[in-house]
């Protein structure tokens, strides 16, 4: 039986711009040079994606707030 999470803030508003952009996580994951399934684990927060996590950002036109850049320290 798989293990769901939630998906965090900073997920939410990724997932959001995706649909306003009409992108997909894969489009996503191969502007950032990642996998979709790092994406993922980002998004969930089951990895701190320091590295990604201003691409993503920087890809989707999104700023990084406070709270987030707290949450991938702390992952």
């Amino acid at each position: 039986m798989r293990q769901t999470s939630e998906i965090t803030p900073f997920g939410r508003r990724v997932k959001i711009r995706l649909l306003e952009m009409n992108m997909d996580a894969r489009e996503l994951a191969r502007r950032v040079g990642t996998s979709p399934v790092q994406i993922s684990r980002i998004l969930h927060g089951k990895r701190p994606g320091r590295e990604q996590i201003p691409r993503i950002a920087q890809v989707l036109g999104i700023e990084v707030d406070d709270t987030e850049k707290d949450e991938e320290k702390n992952a």
